[in-house]
């Protein structure tokens, strides 16, 4: 009996524990965005990301292309995760999607304003909505569906290739420290770093990083409270 009620007291702490630094991580992921600035129009779910994401002049064609397959692959993941056969855990995920949310702020930041301040604001409902399960299907079934035609001959390149460029990747399996060093290379980059790989990472906390390339050069890698991601030498302290 006692042994039962130790192992259910173990039980009980470890999930306390675990509540305690989803809650914890969750306010610190908000409290690097404190200082958006106010919008007239949000971006109000996911569907309204995309279409602004595709809209915009500030990212490059190929670059758009990438991201697509990269959404695409974030949602197929978090799909898997929901179906219980993910790898990684909820916490993970979400630091994947910050990574990649920081990948499309660091391309718009300086060269559409009205879109970075709405993306500063959306960081979070975007998060909530792809996390609850009913909203991640209704997400991929509009993915999905074949509406390019009705739209711009741009974006059924875009969708073409997409798909080209998801078949490529769809039996790549890489790890969680793979997918963080792999999208901090294009923030970094995206700064105009001349940086060929990120050999080596450290996690400072949410949205804050240090990042080694190739070469052994270290960057500091966060996010403002204004949203803004920053990418800046790191040198250590002595």
């Amino acid at each position: 009996m006692a042994v039962a009620n130790r192992n259910l007291l173990i039980t009980i702490l470890v999930f306390t524990m675990l509540a305690f630094t989803i809650t914890a991580n969750a306010a610190s992921s908000s409290a690097a965005r404190s200082k958006c600035s106010s919008v007239d129009q949000e971006i109000v779910d996911f569907e309204t990301l995309e279409k602004k994401i595709r809209k915009t002049s500030a990212i490059g064609g190929l670059s758009k292309l990438k991201l697509s397959g990269d959404i695409n692959k974030m949602v197929a993941d978090l799909k898997t995760y929901h179906a219980g056969d993910s790898p990684h855990t909820l916490e993970q995920h979400r630091e994947q999607y910050d990574l990649l949310y920081m990948k499309v702020v660091s391309q718009v930041q300086d060269k559409d304003p009205e879109l970075f301040n709405q993306l500063c604001n959306a960081w979070d409902p975007i998060w909530a909505e792809l996390q609850d399960e009913d909203n991640l299907k209704k997400i991929s079934q509009l993915r999905e569906m074949d509406t390019w035609a009705t739209v711009a001959v741009t974006d059924v390149f875009t969708s073409v290739m997409d798909a080209v460029i998801s078949s490529a990747h769809a039996d790549d399996v890489l790890t969680h420290d793979e997918i963080v060093k792999r999208d901090l290379l294009v923030v970094v980059v995206a700064q105009g770093v001349a940086c060929t790989a990120v050999t080596v990472f450290e996690k400072i906390t949410n949205h804050d990083y240090v990042a080694t390339c190739e070469g052994g050069d270290k960057y500091r890698v966060n996010v403002s409270e204004g949203g803004r991601v920053n990418v800046a030498p790191h040198k250590p302290p002595e």
